[in-house]
């Protein structure tokens, strides 16, 4: 990028060598002129007036805000798209803060404007989760808002089955985005190994529901997943096998241990060993 203009960023910052406190004092230099052009280009709204020093007349006190955000819309129009990004991903290296995901996506489009696009899961299901109750003692597990997103994810007998299938879905979006970046870009890659902030997962349980939470009890998605085979297969053993253990009392839950030794015992527990209960993803409805 090749300036004449006096506010051109790049040829203020650049360092006349290794001299830091130069650097920084270049930096102060070009906000300062920055921001009087703007003023004198549109003067800001007062917001109050003071008197001057030793007596002079009222100063008048311009909104702070408003001339900041002047000042950084100037400073981005005077920046080609490499440089926006760069100093978009500069700014997130220097906060210690773990890292919005939304900025993540802000790099990842700023990327794209570079010729280096990269393919983005929908925003809410790498943030958003919540785990509800079901019908007949089930926990309904969810990511994303819809339409957006993954939306529903399977229903589990317990809330902390519920619970870990949420994150792992949010984990695993967050981990496939992570891989794009990092083959896109050597700045999205320093982004991709950062900490990003946590996400907001809710839980619509009672403290008496908490407490009273049992790990073994599964439903027909949990058969059919840890067996290894499809929903409707497993209800067809439920239904055809006498032997096939009932569920929990007034509930559409399966004591696992149960379960586990009947799929055992038929020759249908795979050899393996059950499956976790990690959910299979839908297909990515990335944009």
């Amino acid at each position: 990028m090749t300036m004449t203009s006096p506010l051109d960023p790049r040829a203020d910052l650049r360092p006349r060598g290794n001299d830091e406190e130069t650097v920084s004092e270049r930096v102060i230099d070009l906000i300062t002129t920055m921001t009087a052009a703007v003023v004198r280009q549109d003067p800001p709204r007062v917001v109050s007036r003071r008197p001057g020093p030793h007596g002079a007349g009222p100063v008048d006190v311009p909104a702070v805000d408003e001339v900041l955000d002047r000042v950084r819309e100037l400073w981005w129009q005077r920046l080609d798209p490499e440089d926006r990004l760069a100093v978009h991903v500069a700014a997130l290296h220097r906060s210690p803060r773990p890292t919005p995901v939304s900025e993540v996506v802000a790099a990842c489009r700023l990327a794209a404007a570079c010729g280096r696009p990269v393919r983005l899961p929908e925003f809410t299901s790498m943030t958003l989760g919540s785990v509800k109750p079901g019908l007949r003692g089930t926990w309904s597990a969810e990511v994303g808002t819809r339409p957006y997103g993954i939306g529903h994810i399977g229903e589990y007998g317990s809330i902390r089955a519920a619970n870990a299938a949420v994150w792992d879905t949010i984990e695993t979006n967050r981990e496939t985005l992570r891989d794009r970046m990092r083959a896109a870009s050597p700045l999205l890659a320093g982004v991709a190994g950062r900490g990003w902030e946590e996400p907001q997962v809710s839980v619509w349980a009672s403290a008496e529901q908490r407490d009273e939470d049992d790990a073994e009890l599964v439903t027909m998605h949990q058969i059919a997943h840890r067996a290894r085979v499809g929903v409707s297969l497993a209800d067809r053993w439920r239904a055809e096998h006498a032997a096939f253990p009932a569920p929990e009392t007034g509930t559409s839950l399966w004591y696992w241990p149960l379960v586990e030794r009947w799929l055992a015992d038929t020759g249908r527990l795979p050899a393996d060993g059950p499956a976790a209960d990690r959910p299979d993803l839908p297909r990515d409805s990335g944009y």
